[in-house]
């Protein structure tokens, strides 16, 4: 059974309810501390990058189970939704193989389609995410030229003992669960957790159906699932040591294991005769190993070493299910396994002195591979390719009185496959007072084309793209600026803060699919491809327990299709909204919060049957999700919710593809799962 684990917190929340009520402010705050693209463990309102923070607290009190679920709702991200290869990212326009996923620094493998799934990236090991826009090459080499998305591990704990769990129970058959544990030996701590996150959706027969419907007004249909998700089960765990002999000079080791197995259920075939169904089975595997040493060698010195081994797995199994007997067996050429692994090891040691002057020098060391039965470098018949990187970068960073702070970066490096470009960047920072920033950046961008998108042949019914090594890396150019204001008085006092932001953004010979014959793709370079924007936004607490959000966002990025015609507009606009109210009642240690995302209608161009050049929409739509969390003493919460409150599942895609651009699919777009109620408690001893 699922459910004990359920049953014992519950019963565990009960018995603490009657237990007196924790008279704790609501919340204590604390200046945010960043470590993404910093010398060493900085506040977010000095670093010269601007830093998005968002924390456990948050995620948990939404009921949030995943990175996919907290990106979902940020500005200037799109999350795109595969059932087969799960949910990516794009920001600011650019696609998830600009962005560089990390845990801990250290970037996550195993790319599909460009992207990480980010559904296999459970939150519940982690304290915060960090997040930066725009390029970021300079600090993390390829694949950062669009922003960095970094997920920091809970690391630290003030008491011998630590505990924590949590249980999620969601309407479309979903649960979370999680526990974790901690202890400290004197200047040693072992810490380690479990999580499994299971997802049903329908029961089988459900998962099977599928239905006819239409396409344009001539009557054309095409057949689409009733249910359009996939079932998966996850489990994951992972153990950590931590050696602290001084302040000065901390060890960690972390192992992390996951495994998925998602099914794709095949619709009943010959249903009267000997009916049978060709189902798909594919297991994901992933195994990180990830070590940090940092010494601050005196009050000016400090040095950072990383290093990761990663190895990602996923095999595809397909069996036959005759119904009549009940048999199960493989199907001939239904089977394979894709293996990436990848290696890092980044070291740097900057000086922070309380001079004018501070500065950093690092080396990198970054080597990718891929093994499988579709993956073949076709010019020399290797059967595993490898890429390799070796970098260096020098930081410089000039205080020039209190309130400007003057940093540049510059990197080089080898890449084993094609020429490594200096990648320079700049940032400036000033504050002229303590509640006011403004900062301004400019970065240049490279990524080299990746193991899948050189040698991966990717064909099943749904999908059809093969690799080309004939790809030319991506340059990319980062132009950004930003001003944040925050309003000063007594913590109980009314407190505002607003925030505005423009980037610009051009990549020149960008590596996307190309529609080479009828349904089959390939990669390809675009000469150019921009992106500009600006986004607005606002927080107002007018009491210490109300809380108003406001943000809004207009992107605008190139139209491929003028290209094809000049006459057509250059750039597709892009409207976004993200709004929060968050109410506590203090008495009651009680918080109801309601969270609102739009994203506008986009124009969408395909090429017609005639070789003309349509234009199309996919259309707006709204998010909504309201949740309430009581808290008992501080250790103890209980948690209910209702997600997608209007059931936005899908939004209509008009006159062209709407799955993807590589799926073949016409007339609608996935977005989200259906309106969802889910129910939480958690547990922090």
């Amino acid at each position: 059974m699922r459910f004990p684990f359920v049953l014992v917190l519950f019963l565990l929340s009960r018995f603490l309810l009657a237990q007196e009520q924790d008279t704790l402010a609501w919340s204590i705050s604390l200046e945010d501390v960043v470590v993404t693209a910093q010398y060493a463990p900085t506040s977010a309102e000095e670093a010269v990058h601007r830093i998005e923070v968002i924390k456990a607290e948050e995620w948990q009190q939404r009921g949030l189970n995943t990175l996919s679920d907290v990106l979902q709702q940020q500005l200037n991200m799109q999350i795109s939704s595969d059932p087969v290869l799960g949910n990516g990212l794009s920001i600011q326009g650019l696609g998830g193989q600009n962005v560089q996923i990390m845990i801990d620094g250290v970037p996550v493998i195993g790319r599909l389609g460009g992207n990480i799934d980010l559904n296999q990236l459970n939150l519940s090991q982690f304290e915060r995410v960090e997040i930066v826009t725009g390029s970021l090459s300079a600090q993390y080499g390829s694949n950062a030229s669009g922003g960095v998305v970094n997920l920091i591990s809970k690391k630290h704990q003030l008491n011998t003992w630590n505990f924590e769990a949590g249980a999620q129970l969601e309407s479309f058959g979903i649960e979370n669960q999680f526990a974790r544990l901690g202890r400290k030996f004197g200047p040693i701590q072992i810490d380690g957790g479990i999580n499994r996150y299971v997802a049903d959706f329908a029961n089988v027969d459900e998962l099977r159906e599928f239905r006819e419907v239409e396409i344009d007004t001539l009557g054309n249909t095409r057949s689409e699932r009733v249910v359009p998700w996939n079932p998966k089960d996850q489990f994951g765990y992972d153990v950590n040591l931590s050696y602290r002999p001084t302040d000065s000079l901390s060890f960690r080791y972390g192992y992390r294991a996951f495994n998925e197995e998602l099914i794709i259920y095949d619709e009943v075939r010959r249903p009267v005769f000997r009916p049978y169904a060709n189902d798909q089975f594919f297991t994901t595997r992933r195994r990180d190993h990830n070590l940090s040493v940092e010494y601050w060698l005196n009050d000016k010195w400090y040095w950072q070493t990383t290093a990761g081994l990663n190895r990602f797995d996923r095999l595809k199994d397909t069996r036959r299910l005759d119904f009549e007997p009940d048999t199960t067996s493989q199907v001939a050429f239904g089977q394979d396994t894709t293996v990436y692994t990848g290696t890092l090891l980044r070291t740097s040691i900057s000086r922070i002195g309380k001079g004018p002057f501070s500065g950093r020098f690092g080396l990198e060391y970054f080597g990718e591979s891929g093994a499988g039965g579709r993956i073949l470098d076709t010019a020399t018949n290797e059967t595993e390719p490898d890429l390799l990187n070796v970098a260096g970068w020098i930081n410089l960073q000039y205080q020039a009185g209190a309130a400007w702070t003057i940093e540049a970066n510059l990197r080089g490096g080898y890449n084993s496959r094609y020429s490594h470009p200096l990648i320079p960047a700049l940032n400036v920072l000033w504050q002229p007072k303590p509640n006011l920033q403004w900062r301004i950046g400019y970065a240049r961008g490279f990524r080299a084309p990746s193991v899948q998108e050189l040698f991966f042949n990717f064909i099943d019914i749904n999908h059809y793209i093969v690799g080309s090594q004939t790809l030319a890396a991506e340059r990319a150019h980062n132009l950004r600026a930003d001003f944040s204001w925050q309003s000063g008085g007594d913590e109980r006092a009314a407190r505002l803060s607003v925030e505005a932001a423009l980037f610009y953004n051009r990549i020149s010979d960008r590596i996307t699919l190309v529609e080479y014959t009828t349904g089959q793709f390939t990669y390809g370079n675009l000469d150019e491809y921009e992106t500009h924007g600006v986004n607005l936004g606002m927080n107002f607490r007018p009491a210490k327990n109300l809380e108003l959000r406001l943000g809004g966002a207009y992107t605008r990025l190139s139209n491929p299709a003028n290209e094809e015609d000049s006459s057509l507009d250059r750039f597709i606009g892009l409207s976004e909204m993200s709004n929060s109210l968050a109410y506590r009642i203090d008495a009651l240690l009680m918080d109801f919060r309601i969270v609102h995302r739009y994203v506008g209608r986009r124009d969408r161009y395909t090429i017609g049957l005639e070789e003309e050049v349509e234009r199309g929409f996919i259309e707006d739509f709204h998010l909504v999700d309201l949740t309430v969390q009581q808290s008992y003493r501080g250790k103890i919460t209980l948690g209910a919710g209702i997600k997608n409150l209007f059931d936005q599942q899908r939004v209509a895609v008009t006159s062209g593809a709407g799955g993807g651009a590589h799926s073949g699919a016409v007339g609608s777009q996935l977005v989200a799962f259906g309106r969802n109620f889910f129910v939480r408690v958690g547990v922090n001893l």
